[in-house]
């Protein structure tokens, strides 16, 4: 009897006492052992909210942590990432609860919260019965889950649980394991709230907006043949692809330094169509666009290139303060320029 009172007082000492308190912007005590998070930690799918909260994975005995547990949201997302760091080993299985301690009771199977302590949970099966989860894998070394936040509370529980394995066929559970069940901990957290962007500089009325194609933009002005101190950009050769370009109103002499950035063009090229849109930041609309989309760098008005936007050959005039215009181009073929002119204004 006292052997076994001592195995349980061990077994207590040495489950992981790791709890996040419902408090936003806290991050997870002893990220690891400098206490800080790494650049790598930080690698995500998602542009987080505030701080995202970064926590070991570690086993029953608290002996290894070969694993960390990234918990962040954005806007509308909250996203769960599992990154193991043990060299020769992958990600065998993983799981995951995101819920209220009342859904997560209501799970089958026998699963009590703070059974040995707070912030522990048991579990009783092994693997734990949690709703979301990852088929058995034979590679990769990060696992995410990314849900909408209106499907969640402010605050809920999560519960991570990670099962990874060698070339050999060792395996390790992380989050802990005894004899016949499995114990581990839960991490309690709060939706993040976004900072709202600044509001866009204002433009004083209405500018002459062009996409500008970065490394694939041509300035009207030093397109040979060129007789016009119009300034704008043609765009290409693009082949077929997905492409998205900066829209810069005002930049004069096509210096974007001096010019506001207002939204987008978005060119989606599958010969011989073309998709385009233009889209504009809140706060900003679009009275008019004009667009060339061709084999040539310009469209031709007798003879000559042409950089009037009112000779383009596709234009959409009078849109009265739309923020996203889209034109579908038929008839392309091989390589094609793209220059895609817009009257931009300041949104009421």
């Amino acid at each position: 009897m006292k052997k076994l009172i001592s195995i349980i007082t061990v077994l207590l000492l040495s489950v992981p006492m790791i709890f996040i308190g419902c408090k936003k912007n806290d991050v997870a005590e002893n990220l690891n052992e400098s206490g800080t998070i790494t650049s790598e930690q930080y690698k995500t799918d998602l542009v987080y909210c505030g701080t995202p909260v970064v926590a070991p994975m570690v086993d029953f005995a608290q002996t290894i942590s070969p694993a960390t547990v990234t918990i962040g949201n954005d806007q509308t997302q909250l996203q769960v990432k599992y990154q193991l760091n043990e060299p020769g080993w992958y990600i065998y299985l993983a799981k995951l609860f995101v819920g209220s301690e009342e859904q997560f009771a209501a799970l089958p199977g026998t699963n009590i919260i703070n059974s040995q302590g707070p912030g522990t949970v048991y579990f009783g099966s092994a693997p734990p019965n949690l709703p979301i989860s990852s088929s058995y894998q034979s590679s990769g070394t990060t696992w995410s889950y990314i849900t909408d936040l209106s499907t969640l509370p402010d605050c809920f529980m999560v519960v991570s649980y990670m099962k990874i394995k060698d070339a050999t066929g060792q395996t390790k559970e992380v989050w802990g394991k005894s004899a016949y069940k499995t114990s581990g901990y839960y991490m309690n957290y709060c939706v993040q709230t976004c900072t709202p962007p600044p509001p866009p500089p204002p433009l004083g009325g209405c500018e002459t907006g062009y996409a500008y194609g970065e490394s694939l933009a041509t300035c009207f002005i030093n397109i040979p043949g060129v007789n016009s101190n119009n300034w704008g950009w043609s765009n290409g050769p693009i082949g077929a692809g997905n492409y998205t370009w900066p829209i810069y109103a005002g930049a004069g002499q096509c210096n974007i330094g001096n010019g506001t950035h207002v939204g987008s063009l978005q060119v989606n090229y599958t010969p011989p169509t073309a998709t385009v849109t233009y889209s504009v930041f809140n706060g900003y609309v679009l009275n008019a666009t004009h667009l060339h989309i061709g084999n040539q760098i310009l469209p031709m008005k007798k003879n000559k290139y042409t950089t009037a936007p009112g000779q383009f050959p596709y234009t959409h005039g009078s849109l009265n303060g739309v923020s996203t215009d889209t034109y579908n181009i038929s008839g392309l073929t091989g390589n094609v320029y793209v220059a895609a002119h817009c009257e931009v204004c300041d949104g009421l």
